[in-house]
């Protein structure tokens, strides 16, 4: 199927937007979350007979192409709905090399108007979500540091759209004194200078490869109304500062520090919490990333033979990971989160039938979540990838192990239903 020239990377990327559009519901608040992966296929570079869509990635020399979704999450319940938008290109072999041909190709790109660059995708994106998502109430879009550029700032927002940015570079403001006078200020000294809106407790959980200690961290929040001057518009933005106080940091490591610009209102401590909130919601992005990559559906070392078919491939994967993302997110949520737009009735039926063989006598056995529930699929599913009941909260790559099995287990369900007297 994925070699068949009638199947199309455009079609597949209009079904999962039709996927995701039929799950808004209408006036709810949704987080449209951004980032960019890079698929290297290096390693089967020799079995690739057409690289039609393949190119360079970052590294300026492996094989590959550049992945960009957006995926939207309920803000109130958690639920992650699907896509909004998919955009995949690549790069030609001619990088330059030299520090002379750098600053060059630095120098074009500047002169380049923003609809010609790569980093046009953040806005394009944006735009796209705007058409899917025109039924929600409200959209946040939410993007690290690569997406904090004036134009976006500048194109994006309306009445119902807004813009949530982690902050990447000092840049130049404007700010008003108390005399209601306008002047201009950098932006991190701006923010360092505010008084405490108040603070609250983190907790930091260790990890070993990365030597960092598990702590509870005291994060001082302050928060300022400032303007952006781009293109002779002005731009009105609130800045939210979250350091950790120098009292809860261990020796040897760095202070937790976050910058946000936001077209939220953001005037106190409950709002500057329920902004940073919302960025924390983005590492569900690295989440989907690893679940289509090595320790998932790992599209990375797959052996097709041309490069469109690999970029489908990816796509596929990119929905059937957020249903895996779509169960372990509901596990969070106290709300149960119905199970029928997920699954199939016979997927259900036997879902039923494996959360039996895997239920034990006691009530601390049993599957504790309302039937037909997301979360009493997330039991299922987590149950199937190797959890235990005792254990702490199953995460991603377990619901995959364990949807991968349910996937053989319903395969052979099936067959015995309609072959087996």
């Amino acid at each position: 199927m994925l070699h068949n020239p009638r199947v199309d990377i455009t079609a597949i990327k209009e079904y999962l937007y039709a996927d995701c559009r039929r799950q808004v519901v209408p006036g709810d608040h949704y987080l449209c979350i951004q980032d960019t992966t890079q698929p290297n296929f290096e390693s089967n570079r020799k079995n690739i007979g057409n690289l039609e869509g393949l190119g360079v990635i970052g590294d300026g020399k492996s094989l590959g192409f550049f992945l960009h979704p957006s995926l939207v999450i309920g803000a109130e319940d958690g639920r992650a709905i699907g896509f909004s938008n998919i955009q995949t290109w690549s790069r030609a072999a001619t990088v330059p090399r030299t520090e002379l041909e750098k600053k060059r190709f630095r120098d074009q790109q500047k002169a380049r108007p923003i609809c010609e660059k790569e980093s046009y995708r953040w806005q394009s994106a944006a735009i796209t979500s705007k058409e899917v998502l025109q039924a929600a109430g409200q959209v946040t879009v939410i993007c690290d540091r690569e997406g904090d550029i004036g134009e976006f700032f500048a194109a994006v927002p309306d009445a119902k759209t807004h813009l949530l940015v982690r902050s990447t570079s000092n840049r130049k403001i404007v700010v008003s004194t108390a005399s209601g006078a306008l002047e201009a200020a950098m932006l991190f000294e701006h923010l360092s200078g505010q008084p405490l809106v108040g603070s609250y407790e983190l907790d930091i959980k260790g990890d070993i490869r990365k030597k960092r200690i598990g702590r509870k961290a005291l994060m001082q929040v302050r928060v300022s109304p400032i303007a952006l001057l781009i293109q002779e518009k002005i731009v009105h933005l609130y800045a939210v500062e979250a350091r950790e106080d120098a009292s809860t940091i261990p020796a040897g490591e760095k202070a937790v520090h976050w910058r946000l610009l936001t077209t939220h209102t953001v005037e106190g401590l409950q709002q500057a919490r329920r902004m940073l909130n919302f960025y924390a919601q983005r590492w569900n992005i690295e989440q989907l990333f690893r679940l289509i990559k090595q320790k998932g559906f790992n599209v990375e070392d797959s052996d097709m033979e041309t490069g469109k078919a690999l970029i489908q491939l990816t796509l596929m994967s990119l929905y059937a990971a957020a249903k895996i993302l779509l169960v372990h997110l509901a596990s969070k949520e106290k709300e149960t989160q119905p199970i029928k737009e997920t699954f199939t009735p016979p997927e259900i039926e036997c879902l039923q039938a494996v959360c039996t063989q895997y239920e034990g006598k006691t009530s601390k056995q049993k599957n504790p979540n309302p039937r037909n529930s997301l979360q009493w699929c997330y039991w299922v599913l987590a149950r199937l990838g190797g959890w235990k009941p005792h254990e702490k909260q199953a995460g991603v790559i377990t619901i995959f192990r364990g949807w991968s099995d349910f996937q053989k287990i319903f395969d052979g369900w099936t067959m015995a239903k309609n072959f087996v007297s």
